[in-house]
């Protein structure tokens, strides 16, 4: 009896689990698409907040910092949405080859939050084709929250005058603007701009270290704050150091290369406010930078310095705290990269393409070059066969070099090591690019004939010998040209 008992109680448990867990999968089934339609409202929502904010001078520190949380959750949504959108499209439809069933978790460069997602769209027969509608109704009750939290911060952007002499920011063309470094730039305005007085009869010049991975924007960001309104109205003169290092550098030599980025007409006072920008690669000893410093001490009081450099060891010069420059967060990245891949395209309308093009932002890293090339690429010839050479192409890249790159793809640990790439579009190259160290130079200046794109596509005949190509441009200031020397060898 005690037996029969048993039997009967364990099949009534068996089938209200089996039960329990049936309608929960009919309740996530219906409630997914209507999470990915509220996450497509709260992200215009939440988008014209942000663009309302990025247009304004918003003077309150703790408003900036609730823009920047505001901001880092749109962007996550964004992410979120167009996996779990490509997710959907592709589970269901019995795949094409492997692009159904790759894991768009997020890259190993931004260790915080993590999407997950079934590696095997087959695993999960709910919606978002495997992918955990957790995350999504995660995202979805995170940024409703922070928007309603927003009602006063909303009143009170009203107030604040917006920002003139910002060419790009007030534009949605992401690939046109500084993007995803407000927070970054306004660290730096406070710092020019605070009024600090001066102990009697000491001579203190405020220094801000600004240090960071090659190419990670260093340059654009101190271009950006100069080219501000309100800096150019506090201070009366504006001096860029134009060399990269500051070997044997005396105080009349330092002066010669320094280039006049802003003057008043009215100048003619001696006490004018002066910042003297100084661009550097790598470090430089304390005696070098001790003379220096003290032949600039003696100009006026509310006068600064910025100094930029790789080197994490310039922050022992700084009277501020260093600001370091990091990689973007990877949904910020993949924002920016499919904006530039899919230019004013839905990438939910291309679920193929777009899976291929997450993968290549995860393997990108970061990098902004990457990031302008990989897109110049993919905009060459919009198909899904092309893309996909394209990603492979990329994949072989990253395995050939890993040697030499580390933990940011365009610092190079190797130095005077070439990088190994070749044709994409080809099944089967049999020359290899050795590309040398990048450079840079200015907008004024001479560039290559041939494009690092040319060589990719096989548009150019590459001539013999060592040659100089051009990289990328940048479409924002200071317009930088990104170069490098090249040569061929075949593949055997």
């Amino acid at each position: 009896m005690e037996t029969l008992s048993s039997a009967v109680f364990g099949e009534l448990v068996s089938r209200s689990v089996s039960f329990l867990f049936s309608k929960l999968e009919k309740e996530t089934a219906v409630t997914a698409p209507e999470d990915l339609q509220r996450l497509r409202h709260l992200l215009l929502r939440s988008g014209a907040i942000v663009l309302d904010a990025e247009q304004r001078h918003v003077p309150s520190k703790a408003m900036r910092q609730q823009l920047k949380a505001l901001r880092d959750e749109t962007f996550r949504g964004h992410y979120v949405l167009d996996v779990a959108s490509c997710r959907a499209a592709l589970g269901g439809g019995g795949g094409d080859e492997e692009v159904g069933h790759r894991a768009f978790s997020l890259s190993r460069f931004n260790p915080a939050k993590r999407v997950r997602f079934l590696s095997d769209a087959s695993e999960d027969s709910s919606v978002l084709g495997g992918a955990s509608p957790v995350e999504l109704q995660e995202v979805v009750a995170s940024l409703g929250t922070m928007i309603g939290d927003m009602k006063e911060f909303v009143m009170f952007l009203g107030s604040y005058p917006p920002l003139y002499r910002q060419p790009y920011s007030a534009h949605m063309f992401v690939e046109k603007c500084m993007f995803g470094r407000h927070m970054e730039k306004e660290t730096v305005m406070e710092f020019l701009l605070k009024n600090e007085p001066r102990p009697p009869g000491a001579e203190h010049l405020g220094v801000l270290p600004i240090v960071g991975p090659a190419h990670i924007g260093k340059s654009t960001l101190v271009e950006h704050v100069c080219d501000d309104e309100r800096v150019r109205d506090h201070f009366s003169l504006i001096l860029f150091y134009t060399g990269d290092d500051l070997k044997d550098v005396t105080v009349s030599s330092f002066k010669d290369k320094c280039l006049i980025k802003h003057r008043h007409a009215d100048n003619a006072s001696s006490d004018e406010r002066v910042l003297v920008v100084i661009e550097l690669l790598d470090d430089v000893d304390d005696e070098t930078w001790n003379n220096l410093y003290s032949s600039q001490r003696s100009i006026a009081q509310g006068s600064k310095m910025i100094i930029t450099s790789r080197s994490e060891s310039i922050s022992r010069f700084g009277t501020a705290q260093a600001l370091r420059m990091k990689c973007l967060p990877v949904e910020a990245y993949w924002y920016l990269f499919k904006t530039a891949a899919f230019g004013g395209d839905d990438p939910g309308q291309h679920p193929k393409m777009a899976s291929i093009a997450l993968e290549m932002a995860n393997l990108m890293q970061g990098s902004f070059i990457f990031a302008s090339t990989g897109a110049a690429l993919l905009n060459s010839n919009f198909s899904t066969k092309s893309w996909s050479r394209i990603l492979t192409g990329l994949k072989g890249y990253m395995q050939k070099n890993a040697s030499m790159i580390g933990e940011y793809p365009d610092d190079i640990d190797a130095k005077d090591y070439p990088r190994y790439t070749w044709n994409v579009m080809k099944k089967k190259p049999d020359k290899y690019f050795l590309l040398h160290d990048i450079y840079q130079r200015g907008s004024g200046q001479e560039v290559p004939d041939i494009s690092y794109l040319d060589l990719q596509c096989g548009r150019a005949k590459p001539p013999a010998g060592k040659y100089d190509i051009l990289l990328t441009k940048s479409r924002i200031p200071p317009y930088f040209n990104y170069m490098c020397a090249c040569e061929i060898r075949d593949i055997l």
